[in-house]
């Protein structure tokens, strides 16, 4: 999905997918705010909870500068391809303070 697609009216912000197993313990429902932590940075996303994603597995796509997901990621790049590690990023989830 871009931005230029057309797709974004369809889902027009990034969202945490993660295992309704994984939520359960994160104390997180779908549709709640969640921390998103790694040694690297941290966003502030909306949970999706799907059986989609494997248990222990979360998935985020990249598309909008303001969800600040790529302050997770290391800056460290694959050195065949150059491209960042978006794959291997360890995280916590956590309930944002209010």
């Amino acid at each position: 999905m871009t931005r230029r697609s057309g797709a974004v009216e369809i889902d027009p912000t990034d969202h945490l997918d993660l295992h309704p197993a994984d939520a359960a313990r994160a104390g997180l429902r779908d549709g709640d705010p969640v921390l998103v932590e790694s040694r690297h940075g941290q966003a502030t996303l909306t949970a999706r909870v799907t059986e989609e994603v494997l248990r222990g597995q979360v998935f985020c796509a990249f598309h909008f500068a303001a969800s600040r997901v790529n302050a997770l990621i290391s800056s460290h790049a694959d050195t065949v391809t150059s491209c960042p590690e978006y794959k291997v990023t360890a995280v916590c989830l956590r309930k944002p303070f209010r």
